[in-house]
């Protein structure tokens, strides 16, 4: 498989943490689009789960089912929503820095399986230190630049049909949630 997949995600999305725990095993290239769920959803008139009582119940139900079925930790964040901004930003900076990867995985944690903001400055700190980065890194996360690309990306997402995370793109097909992969696999076989 020579395809990219592109990979549209949140960290305050839980299918989003576990579509991540299982995207690197298809084997391609994967490029990460950080985006905020929050301006996803307003533009596309979509309501959090936890905003209609039967989806939310049911949400609870399902995420505990995948996750055993992933054998993947996981805690319901007792913090949530949580405002992801700085943490999306912060895995921007990360990936041009090349600290992505480690960056990454730490947000995803933090936020499903340690319990942590990532709305708290502090946290965001411990993470970027812990991945090598610098106090100039925690600061780029403010800048025009950086909150231009999560914005891009953002409305990027929204103009190709995105309405929610986890988004998958092979070219231009559009694969939504967590457990589209042996769609998305077949699709990043097909002939281009």
């Amino acid at each position: 498989m020579s395809r990219k997949l592109e990979f549209f995600y949140d960290y305050v999305s839980p299918y989003s943490y576990l579509a991540d725990s299982q995207v690197r095993k298809l084997g391609v290239e994967i490029i990460y689009r950080p985006m905020f769920l929050g301006a996803v959803m307003r533009a596309t008139g979509n309501s959090p789960p936890k905003n209609v009582k039967a989806k939310g119940d049911y949400l609870d139900h399902d995420i505990a089912r995948w996750v055993e079925h992933y054998s993947i930790p996981f805690k319901m964040n007792p913090v949530f929503p949580q405002n992801t901004v700085n943490a999306l930003r912060l895995a921007i900076v990360a990936q041009r820095e090349g600290l992505f990867e480690g960056v990454h995985e730490a947000l995803f944690g933090a936020m499903w399986a340690d319990e942590k903001d990532l709305g708290d400055a502090l946290c965001l700190a411990e993470i970027a230190a812990e991945a090598g980065m610098s106090d100039a890194s925690l600061v780029e996360i403010g800048t025009d630049r950086v909150k231009d690309e999560l914005r891009a990306n953002t409305d990027e997402a929204i103009e190709r049909g995105a309405f929610g995370a986890p988004t998958f793109f092979v070219g231009k097909e559009m694969f939504f949630g967590n457990d589209r992969f042996d769609f998305i696999k077949a699709a990043l076989e097909a002939p281009a």
